[in-house]
Parts: C-alpha cells; structure tokens; sequence
C-alpha cells in the first residue's frame, strides 16, 4: 500500500472513531504548555471533528499536574486528561510516585498503567524586545544581570536608544511555566553562583527572588500570550517567550552570544537544533533491559528505555548553538480504557511528527527525521517494539483499566 493510500485509510478509520466516539460522548482532552499551543491547534484542526476538542494553554505546571492528578478541571473539561503538553520535564519522583501510588500504580487491575513522556519538538526561549531600533547582542553576564534586576536600563547594557526608550520593562512569567524553567536553568548554568545573580531553574520566575517586592520594573505576565500581549502595551522592554509568530509579532528577537563558542547566534530552527545536537549525548536510550518500575532493577540507568524521565533530553548549556534550548514534551498514558481514544491519539501523534514543516512554520525545530521515526515505531505503531512501550501494548494494557 502507497503511503498515500494509507495516510487515506488512517484518516478515514479515525473519522470512523470521532463519529462514534462523538455519539458516545468521547472526547480526548489535552492542555498545559502555552508555547506549544499554536502548533497543537493547527494539528487538532486537520484531524477530523468531534472527538478533539481543543487544546488548551495553562502553564506546563498546572498540565504536568493535571495529568498527574487526572483533574480534567483545570483545562475546564470533564472527565479524564488524555494528554498534556510541558517544557518542564517530569522529574524521576514524580515518575515513581505516579507509578507507586498514583493513578499508573502497578499491580492495580484499577490502575492506568505506564505513563510515556516524549518530545514533540525542540524549542528555544527568546530573548524579546522592543525600543532599540539596531539589532541587540547579549552575553550571559548581561542576560544574567537583566533577568536578576540589575539593571534596568538599555544604556546599561551598552545600547543606543532615545532618552525616552532608554528605561525599560522586564515582562516575566507569573504562572508555572516550562518556558520559564528553561530560561532560569540556563541562568542557573551561565550565572556567578552567589548574591544577586543567583539562580536556581525554577518553574515560577517569581521563586528566584527573595520575599518581598519584586524590582519595580519588573511586570507579570500569565502564559506566553499575556507576555506578548504586556510587551505590546510597553514602548521600550524586554521578555523572555516561545518563538512563534503568534507571540513575537512586532517584537524583535536578541543574538545571544554562547559561552563556550563565543559566537553569537539567533532562535532559528537551525541553530537549536545545532545546540541540542552539539553536546554528543545520545537523544534515546539505547538498552535492551527494560526497566518498567521504581523497583526493577536497571530503573534509574540512562540506558533503560522503560523509564519516562530517559526520553527527554536536558541541555542547560550547550557548547554549541542558541544558547537557551529544550523540547517541549508531551505525556499521555500507554493504557486507555476506550480503544477509540487509543487509535485516535496515534494519529494525532504521526500526523504531528510526520509534517516537519508544520512545525518549523512555528519556529520550532522539528526533531531529527531518525529520532521521529524512532518515537513512531516504539510508542505509536500497534505493531510495537520487543520493549513493549507501544500505546495500547495488549501485553501491557490487557491486566489494567487503562485512562478515561
């Protein structure tokens, strides 16, 4: 069969199950990250009507949470959460103790099995402005000493601007937020490790500083639509947002200079990619021994393709590259109760990793064509691989009630 005949046969299968998933009342209910959200309306959008409702932006901490908890609440839903997208990565405890204690508890008939944690594409953090006129190149010291407060002026930094321009807005993220978390773990990377430059890769911007008020020229923003939206109602600032056109249009983006290369590089697809790329670290986990739970042994190998945490890379400081990168990731779980949910979420999940451009139109840089198809055939394809980690894995999936 040509691949066109069947990308044709998937979509008509699936238009079979939102029609009756719809009469069923079935929906798939996703939200979280807001950098991502762009990109995830436009592929839910190609996908028949009914059973996908929108997906809708939160802050990654608040989706990680609502996946975590099943609270389908938090993005104004009912019943389960299917899916979420985050930056911030879940960490290896929240990973056990979903898989202990929570809803993923092995053992459990009731359970929902073994969550996945992928990347969906990589990502940079853009260091945004408005007020100069003449492109703006920052060093990690200066990205340090704005984002501390230090400084709160242009002409500080070296950069010609009109009297009136020269005092700007710093627009930070007051939600939980992933873009934040890669922004503050480069700066916990890059920055003196003490006083006033100090920082330590938290979610909320707001956690780095001291009690107290925050520096008076600092303004909060929730989500990475309401930090486009306070730089537009500013003449002269600066923020740090996803790279969509959705959220920089009218606002220019800064060269950062890498530390390590000393060169000085834009947010482009290609040059995060260059920085995800340049630390020689493997992008999969390459065991064969599959580690399934807290207490199998190998668990907490690098290697041990069995663990969530092992898919998602962390590059707080590339040597190479835009310096502020990461993925943004999504988690859903490998068992569902209802089989529609199951076969809909793989094709949501090839149609977004096999249309690389659409991701680059939103200046995210898709992910490398072998790392995809490596993600295809071991978490989407029924046919799965010997490390059983395939969404609705009968093997995996048939002892527990699955998710919904």
């Amino acid at each position: 069969m040509s691949k066109y005949l069947l990308r044709f046969a998937t979509l008509c299968l699936l238009a079979q199950a939102c029609i009756h998933g719809a009469a069923a009342g079935q929906t798939i209910v996703s939200g979280g990250a807001s950098l991502p959200l762009p990109l995830y309306q436009e592929t839910l959008a190609k996908l028949p009507p009914g059973i996908f409702p929108s997906y809708v932006g939160t802050g990654s901490t608040a989706g990680l949470r609502a996946f975590l908890l099943n609270t389908a609440d938090t993005f104004g839903r009912n019943g389960a959460v299917h899916w979420i997208g985050s930056e911030t990565p879940l960490t290896q405890a929240q990973i056990a103790d979903y898989l202990v204690q929570g809803w993923g508890r092995q053992g459990d008939p009731a359970g929902h099995g073994p969550l996945i944690q992928i990347p969906a594409a990589y990502v940079a953090v853009t260091i945004s402005y408005k007020g100069p006129s003449q492109p703006v190149t920052l060093s990690s010291r200066q990205l340090c000493a704005i984002f501390s407060g230090m400084v709160d002026r242009w002409s500080q930094l070296g950069v010609s601007v009109p009297p009136s321009l020269d005092a700007f807005k710093l627009v930070y993220r007051a939600d939980g937020s992933g873009t934040t978390a890669l922004l503050t773990r480069h700066l916990r990377a890059v920055c003196e490790t003490g006083g006033a430059l100090r920082f330590t890769g938290k979610s909320v911007f707001r956690e780095e500083f001291p009690p107290g008020p925050m520096p008076a020229h600092f303004v909060e923003a929730h989500g990475d639509d309401g930090a486009a939206a306070a730089m537009a109602g500013n003449v002269s600032a600066i923020t740090y947002i996803g790279p969509d056109p959705a959220y920089t249009a009218g606002i220019k983006q800064a060269w950062l200079v890498n530390l390590h290369d000393g060169v000085a590089y834009l947010p482009t697809s290609a040059n995060v990619l260059a920085a995800m790329e340049s630390t020689g670290a493997p992008a999969l986990p390459n065991g064969t021994a599959v580690g399934r739970g807290p207490s199998a042994p190998g668990w907490s190998s690098p290697d041990n393709p069995g663990n969530p945490a092992n898919w998602v890379r962390i590059v707080a400081d590339p040597p190479g590259g835009y310096p502020i990168v990461g993925s943004t990731n999504l988690v859903l779980s490998q068992c569902y109760a209802d089989t529609i949910v199951t076969s809909a979420l793989r094709v949501f999940l090839k149609r977004l990793y096999e249309d690389p451009l659409a991701i680059a139109s939103h200046q995210l840089a898709p992910l490398p064509a072998t790392l995809r198809a490596h993600l295809l055939a071991t978490f989407v394809s029924p046919a799965g691989t010997p490390a059983r980690l395939n969404l609705g894995n009968a093997a995996v999936c048939g002892d527990v009630a699955g998710r919904g």
